[in-house]
């Protein structure tokens, strides 16, 4: 009797283990997902802020629509002859392409989505219309080359043992300081943000600057054209500001309607719209992804907040004072 009461809490015991177990599994693909949608949701307002604002005002999440996309890699959205065709591309690309084969669909309904209702959104993704699959490849492609590497960073993404021979995004610059490199994020700040971080690395990359602050010598010949908006006070960004950075603190730079405060930086920025905007602030509030927001509600696209703000640049000496400018 002994044994077989022993047996028994053994076999139970067991079944609890491989319960949790589940659980955990569960858990864990739960919160890689919802990670991987945030991102996503990161890269619409980053190409389509017009989009986004509509989707938003409308409720319509990606949570609605895409989770199908990205569990079947698109076998449920297209016929298996455009599968195919997409598929050859998706394997030449990191786990982070099919985010952009995602973003080239809902260019593509764009001009449905923006004059449809919540209802309706969810009639045209249920019954998926007619969508140009060699288009969509090619506009994924040109929407992963010109998007900062670090913009699609996920805590849970696998990482690659060899680095992507094919094609190749804006930015593949690498440095050996932890500072200027990405770092998980909780799920809760990444999800209450629109637009996606950058990594120091990147911005320097981008900048054309190496980690001592010195200028490339040989630049390269598809530069992105960039603008840097420290969003500190006054005081802090002439004590120390990214080389050509302009200023515009956050405090002042909005009117109670949203619009843009008129200056001569905000003039800088307005003529700026359409390239690549960085916003930088300090890593002890959350002014630079809220600047950001205000930018894309604006209809600003290719916004981006610098990941832990200004104090990355601290210790590697780029910084410039400015302290005679105002």
């Amino acid at each position: 009797k002994y044994n077989r009461a022993l047996k028994t809490v053994c076999s139970v015991g067991n079944l609890l283990k491989l319960h949790i177990t589940a659980i955990s599994v569960s858990l864990m693909f739960i919160n890689c997902f919802s990670e991987y949608l945030a991102v996503f949701s990161h890269l619409i307002a980053f190409h389509e802020p017009e989009l986004t604002n509509h989707l938003d005002s409308i409720g319509f999440i990606p949570e609605l629509y895409a989770i199908p996309w990205f569990l079947t890699m698109y076998t449920h959205v297209f016929p298996l002859h455009k599968v195919f065709h997409l598929w050859d591309t998706l394997l030449l690309g990191n786990s982070s392409f099919p985010l952009f084969i995602g973003v080239s669909i809902l260019q593509q309904l764009q001009a449905n989505l923006l004059s449809f209702g919540f209802n309706e959104c969810i009639l045209l993704f249920s019954d998926m219309p007619e969508i140009d699959i060699q288009r969509c490849v090619q506009d994924s492609i040109k929407l992963f080359c010109s998007t900062p590497k670090s913009t699609t960073y996920r805590q849970h993404e696998r990482q690659r043992t060899k680095p992507d021979n094919v094609f190749k995004s804006s930015s593949d610059f690498k440095t050996t300081n932890p500072d200027l490199e990405m770092s998980p994020l909780p799920l809760n700040v990444l999800k209450s943000e629109i637009s996606p971080r950058i990594s120091g690395e990147d911005l320097l990359d981008l900048l054309e600057l190496s980690p001592h602050g010195e200028r490339k010598s040989q630049p390269r010949y598809n530069k992105v054209k960039i603008l840097v908006v420290d969003v500190r006070p006054s005081e802090d960004f002439t004590r120390g500001a990214i080389p050509d950075s302009i200023n515009i603190p956050f405090q002042t730079a909005f009117s109670p309607d949203g619009t843009l405060v008129s200056s001569p930086d905000t003039a800088t920025l307005m003529g700026h719209k359409g390239r690549m905007v960085v916003i930088v602030g300090s890593s002890k509030n959350n002014n630079a992804s809220n600047f950001a927001t205000q930018l894309v509600r604006l209809g600003f696209p290719k916004v981006c907040t610098l990941h832990k703000g200004i104090d990355v640049f601290r210790t590697i000496g780029i910084l410039i004072v400015r302290a005679g400018e105002r």
